[in-house]
């Protein structure tokens, strides 16, 4: 089964599908089922459902996984994320990928249940087979499909990172657009381009804690009160993720060396004419530090300040919030709409809250029977930050719901890892509970 995992695994990285553009690895799965004389359904989004008959008398089931991976580079590489395969390294247990991203996030899950649907000798009941898009961005797929054509009302999901811990539950999240189109006015001070770089990388969902000192707002932190105008600002690079960079260009007659001389930063003397205002400038930097970011409550909502552009005379900052509690997430959102900065807000999208259920059945049975397999409980946790579950969920009626996955580091970033014996352990696991049921 090891050489079959990492065969599968290799066949999904080969194929292309940054979020926004999953129909090369759609296709794969639907000539896959082609190929096993199985049910399939694509819709317009690239969803794709495929159902496989069991051999045991049980309810049917459905197992969810997302088709999108995020997509980063190092500096320097010319990698194609449209067109060119994932390189996986592979080092004894450890898989990393060369210079980008591994896709561990969701390669793994679907690596799982591509195993599923061509073995014929496993036992299992009736399977839905469901793969979603957009999970990375903006969860299109969890969000538009027809779930009027999945049987199941269970449902495991595969998006989980840790192989010793059944989720049960997660936070909602909102995010929103900040813009604001100031003044732009001409002056004759001296500009410089400013790069900040190579912070911690990554999910803030999983990195929550990493999110206050982010690129952006280090570089708020620093420019903050200081005599500087600025031109332009540039950061991040997922709404969801920790900024590692941040770019400006200011107009001072500051020492900028000194401003920056604490950070590792690449300064550049520019030919800049013009900039923002003086009170723009201000309220662009003040909004940036009054989004907090990391941990924000009592009861572990948090924010993430993910992306900052500039485009000629306009700046948008977009900033997620996430909480357990349906009402603390509202009042959150609501209030960083009404910081006094002359910013514009826009809600992109929101996803509710995957309320803990203690008496659910599947999250019984694969408790008590991790027991009998491990000797101990799994760990019981809540998803921090959004999760296609709770908009599945919401959309289908009485559907009894789970989250696991193998074990995956700094995933969303370049230095994302994945184990090749924790895939077994989740593997052999996932078919021991799914002959139980």
């Amino acid at each position: 089964m090891k050489e079959t995992l990492i065969n599968n695994f290799l066949r999904i990285s080969r194929i292309p599908r940054e979020s926004g553009h999953e129909e090369k690895i759609a296709d794969f799965f639907v000539n896959v089922a082609k190929e096993n004389n199985l049910y399939y359904f694509k819709d317009e989004n690239n969803n794709v459902l495929i159902k496989k008959k069991g051999n045991i008398n049980s309810k049917p089931i459905a197992l969810q996984a997302h088709l999108d991976m995020v997509c980063v580079k190092s500096k320097g590489s010319n990698h194609d994320f449209l067109n060119d395969g994932i390189e996986v390294i592979i080092d004894g247990d450890k898989v990393t990928a060369k210079d980008t991203t591994l896709g561990a996030d969701q390669g793994v899950g679907l690596t799982m249940m591509l195993t599923i649907m061509e073995d014929n000798n496993l036992k299992h009941p009736d399977l839905d087979f469901l793969f979603t898009v957009e999970e990375e961005t903006t969860f299109k797929g969890a969000v538009t499909f027809p779930y009027s054509k999945v049987e199941s009302k269970r449902l495991i999901n595969l998006d989980y990172a840790k192989d010793d811990v059944v989720v049960n539950g997660s936070d909602g999240d909102i995010l929103n657009e900040y813009s604001i189109k100031g003044k732009i006015i001409e002056n004759n001070l001296p500009s410089y381009k400013i790069l900040i770089d190579n912070f911690p990388g990554g999910n803030s969902g999983e990195n929550i804690e990493l999110s206050r000192n982010n690129a952006i707002t280090t570089m708020a932190q620093l420019l903050k009160e200081k005599d500087i105008l600025l031109s332009r600002i540039n950061g991040g690079t997922f709404e969801n993720d920790l900024a590692t960079y941040c770019e400006v260009i200011i107009h001072t007659n500051l020492d900028v060396e000194k401003i920056f001389k604490n950070l590792d930063s690449k300064i550049e003397k520019v030919d800049s004419r013009y900039s923002f205002s003086e009170e723009d400038t201000r309220n662009i930097i003040n909004e940036i530090l009054e989004l907090k970011c990391g941990y924000i409550s009592s009861n572990n909502a948090s924010g993430n300040l993910g992306i900052i552009k500039t485009k000629d005379n306009e700046v948008k900052i977009y900033y997620i919030v996430r909480s357990i509690d349906e009402i603390e997430l509202d009042g959150i959102s609501s209030k960083s709409k009404a910081l006094n900065n002359h910013f514009q807000v826009n809600e992109i999208y929101r996803d509710s809250v995957w309320k803990v259920n203690k008496e659910s059945e599947l999250f019984n049975k694969y408790k008590n029977l991790y027991f009998r397999e491990f000797n101990e409980y799994p760990k019981e946790e809540i998803g921090h930050g959004g999760t296609e579950c709770s908009s599945i969920k919401k959309r289908i009626a009485d559907l009894d719901i789970i989250s696991i996955g193998a074990n995956m580091v700094k995933i969303h970033s370049i230095d994302e890892t994945t184990y090749i014996s924790s895939w077994l352990k989740t593997f052999n696991f996932l078919i021991k509970f799914l002959e139980s049921l």
